[in-house]
């Protein structure tokens, strides 16, 4: 009896850190899943802040080069009555240029456009093992004295990863 109760504590002790590891991993991976999906929700946000700015710079973009055609007619028109006349020349590739680059990040972000999900929880379920321990095994004077109830107060769990109300949980 004395090997088995020296077993028992040599077992329990590492059983005990097991448990207790289990516990921390799915607190921590928890934690862990509820930052990302802050992460994600403001990256979600800041993407679509990129998109109407993409948009306000592309509407920019046109109006400036409205103005300087507007400019460049003017400009042609006064030549005639006015005393000097400054040469000035639209750059129409620079403005087809940024139009084609806006309209390929733009492109880009919408591929990329899809809107955050939550990430799945990794829970733990409580796994039954066997009937609890007998009547006469716990009236065994030294299993009274030294606690030895076959590790009662130590529950055993299997961790699972829950994706979803619909899904079902995918074990490990």
């Amino acid at each position: 009896m004395a090997k088995v109760v020296n077993v028992y504590h040599h077992h329990r002790k590492a059983l005990v850190f097991q448990h207790v590891s289990e516990l921390n991993f799915v607190q921590d991976a928890a934690e862990l899943a509820k930052n990302l999906t802050l992460l994600r929700q403001r990256s979600w946000r800041l993407q679509q802040r990129m998109e109407e700015l993409n948009e306000r710079v592309q509407q920019q973009a046109e109006e400036l080069w409205r103005a300087e055609v507007d400019v460049d007619m003017k400009l042609r028109a006064c030549r005639g009555s006015c005393r000097v006349a400054v040469p000035f020349n639209i750059d129409h590739d620079a403005y087809w240029t940024l139009r084609g680059d806006a309209a390929q990040f733009d492109h880009r972000r919408s591929k990329q456009a899809s809107p955050p999900r939550d990430i799945p929880q990794i829970k733990l379920r409580p796994v039954l093992v066997g009937p609890p321990p007998s009547k006469e095994y716990k009236q065994i004077p030294i299993v009274r004295s030294e606690l030895l109830t076959q590790f009662e107060d130590i529950g055993q769990n299997q961790l699972f990863v829950e994706k979803s109300e619909n899904d079902k949980p995918q074990e490990s």
